[in-house]
């Protein structure tokens, strides 16, 4: 059973499993660029691997446990790519959400698509001449990719657009990833704010669940220092800076996590015998 948790949670197992044990329900959340999925240059060659969704398709449909996917994405996009039905979707860091059949949307930041869609429109213009350099626009939010701008000339030319761009307005605000700029509405709603959500949402009154969050990303900081003391945070990459308990090396290794959960881990919530899925007396 450890040979199949990577390393750095392996040392750890016991504690993982005592938590499971000692709950009513497991809420499993990831990030999806970079933690189910490998990172790409550009955003539309992402794919989720098989392997990794029909794990996600197997947790889904495991009594007490609830699945959520937190993404930078887009809603619509985002949902296209998972493809699984049933489970949570955060799109934008939770400005979106589609849970139970319904899309919810930040009452701020549906208020401000046009000005997205304006800065957007304006930022491409202004980055036309710089190799590499592409705006995405993702309604209620937009990113500046840079990944493959090759200069530091280039690279300050476009931290020079975007911080011209949203100079005058008091309604935007810019955040940093991995080597892109994120335009968004200034409301004070994070990944953090977002599985806060998911955990009020899903989780009955009366019990209490491990919540589990996987994210490789400054903005995936977020949601770990929200999580309470009795939740595991997993980083995926490089380790600290971070506030995440647990570390693991790449998206395959969050694969084999997934695996675990699904063969093993989820046999043993409640307190329940591995063996027969029967509480312990």
């Amino acid at each position: 059973m450890t040979d199949q948790v990577p390393e750095s949670l392996r040392t750890n197992l016991y504690v993982l499993v005592n938590r499971l044990r000692d709950t009513d329900g497991l809420l499993a959340m990831f990030d999806f660029d970079g933690s189910l999925a490998p990172i790409e240059n550009r955003p539309e060659d992402v794919e989720l691997p098989p392997a990794t969704r029909t794990a996600l398709e197997e947790l889904r449909g495991t009594e007490d446990v609830e699945v959520g996917v937190v993404s930078g994405r887009g809603l619509n996009d985002l949902r296209e790519r998972v493809g699984i039905d049933g489970i949570t979707y955060a799109g934008n860091h939770g400005l979106e959400l589609y849970t139970d059949d319904e899309r919810k949307v930040h009452p701020v930041a549906k208020d401000s698509e046009d000005e997205i869609t304006s800065l957007s429109d304006e930022l491409e213009s202004e980055l036309a001449d710089v190799d590499g350099a592409f705006v995405e626009n993702k309604g209620v939010t937009a990113s500046v990719h840079y990944r493959l701008v090759e200069d530091a000339e280039g690279i300050s030319a476009v931290q020079k657009a975007v911080e011209n761009a949203v100079r005058e307005s008091d309604d935007i605000r810019v955040t940093s990833g991995k080597q892109v700029l994120e335009l968004r509405p200034d409301v004070e709603w994070h990944k953090g704010r977002a599985i806060r959500w998911l955990y009020d949402h899903h989780v009955p009154n009366d019990e209490t669940w491990l919540p589990l969050y996987v994210g490789d990303d400054r903005t995936d900081e977020d949601a770990f220092e929200t999580l309470p003391k009795s939740g595991l945070g997993v980083k995926v990459g490089r380790q600290p800076p971070t506030v995440a308990g647990y570390h693991v090396t790449n998206p395959s290794s969050v694969q084999t996590v997934l695996a675990w959960l699904v063969e093993y881990g989820v046999g043993f919530l409640g307190g329940k015998s591995l063996s027969t899925g029967t509480r312990n007396p």
